[in-house]
């Protein structure tokens, strides 16, 4: 192996790939990445280079085209090859395989020498998935995963509620991605307009860890234009640019949310985005740090927002707000509401409620493509 690439163009590449590599892991080969050089004509697509980086769960490749001189392959430590790119001088940077396992980067007076691995003992690519990619703008995908990872559990024994349901539906004769997430206290469900989605996902739903759709997010923060998705039995994949993406679907079954969302909440409450997130901003800063506890109480055309904490003391803070149902006090996960609130775009944020104890609906009055649910909390 041997060619030569730009300093910023390399950090690039390899930042790119980062968050996929395991640096604690059983398994060493998975702390680094795997670096393949091309001529044109040898396998691997030259003339270029590609780098890939896999937990076992997601794979990440980035691809770009320049000169080789000498093609090969390599698996060196993700993290060091990084850090080693981030403090060479700007300009060329000259890559060679040494006898043995190691490569010599060059640039300027600069030499490093870093060992790595076979590349045999690198994990297998997976097959790029057979059906139709479906184009989705890159504002809409991140939109859906931001409304929605907060609520997946972090809780990895709980399986099934680790990752996020993707389905398809129409509405107006518009298709529609949905995303839903949960963590048993708490759900939300959001739907985001595609061209077209039977290439994604067809009839199936899929199951899609947290880590997975967030490392795509970052694919759709590379710059502009849509990623494109598509699914196989086993994989989600998504492309954008020069880098590809490959995330293990969730072998398990997700709740049937729908039976959750309630039916028979008539107490309504209009209460205004901006000043209630500062309140429960201020209000919590006295809450409990373990459960995070507030209470809301709506009286009126008044909503009190407090929380007490016995080792700390208490706070309250009122905003106006329009209410015409009877006195009801319930206590909520300020986190929790924050998370909700979060994820309506609106200046109104609307409340439906039935009791004291029972679920709660957040969503914006005038936007149907999101809804959160959130189990109140008993506070004396």
């Amino acid at each position: 192996m041997n060619f030569s690439v730009e300093r910023d163009q390399l950090e690039g590449m390899l930042a790119r790939v980062q968050g996929v590599a395991e640096r604690r892991h059983a398994m060493p080969i998975l702390s680094h990445l795997l670096l393949t050089a091309a001529k044109k004509g040898e396998p691997g697509g030259g003339p270029g280079i590609t780098v890939v980086a896999s937990d076992l769960e997601i794979v990440i490749r980035c691809t770009q085209p320049m000169d080789v001189g000498e093609g090969g392959s390599i698996a060196l430590p993700a993290k060091k090859l990084f850090d080693i790119a981030k403090v060479l001088p700007k300009g060329s940077v000259t890559i060679s395989e040494k006898e043995g396992t190691s490569v010599e980067l060059s640039a300027g007076r600069g030499h490093f020498r870093l060992a790595g691995l076979p590349s045999q003992e690198f994990p297998e690519m997976p097959e790029k998935p057979k059906g139709t990619a479906v184009p989705i703008d890159s504002d809409v995908y991140r939109r859906l995963v931001d409304r929605v990872t907060p609520f997946a559990t972090g809780d990895e024994t709980r399986y099934n509620l680790s990752g996020i349901l993707l389905e398809k539906r129409e509405e107006g004769g518009k298709a529609m991605l949905r995303m839903v997430a949960t963590d048993g206290h708490r759900l939300a469900v959001a739907d985001g307009e595609v061209p077209e989605i039977g290439g994604l996902i067809g009839e199936r739903k899929v199951l899609v860890p947290r880590k997975g759709l967030l490392e795509i997010r970052k694919l759709a923060d590379s710059g502009p234009g849509s990623l494109s998705l598509s699914a196989s039995e086993k994989f989600l994949f998504a492309g954008k640019g020069d880098t590809e993406i490959w995330v293990r679907l969730l072998d398990a079954d997700f709740p049937d949310y729908r039976q959750v969302i309630p039916k028979e909440n008539k107490l309504l409450a209009s209460v205004p985005r901006e000043p209630f997130l500062g309140v429960l901003k201020r209000v919590s800063v006295m809450a409990p740090e373990k459960i995070n506890s507030v209470k809301l109480f709506f009286s009126g055309k008044q909503l009190e927002v407090s929380t007490t904490s016995p080792d700390l003391g208490e706070a309250r803070d009122l905003l106006p707000v329009e209410y015409d149902g009877g006195p009801v006090k319930i206590g909520f996960n300020g986190r929790y509401l924050q998370d909700a609130i979060n994820g309506i775009s609106e200046d109104t944020v609307g409340f439906e409620m039935k009791d004291e104890v029972s679920q709660v609906i957040l969503r914006a009055p005038k936007d149907p493509s999101y809804l959160a649910i959130i189990m109140p909390m008993r506070i004396a």
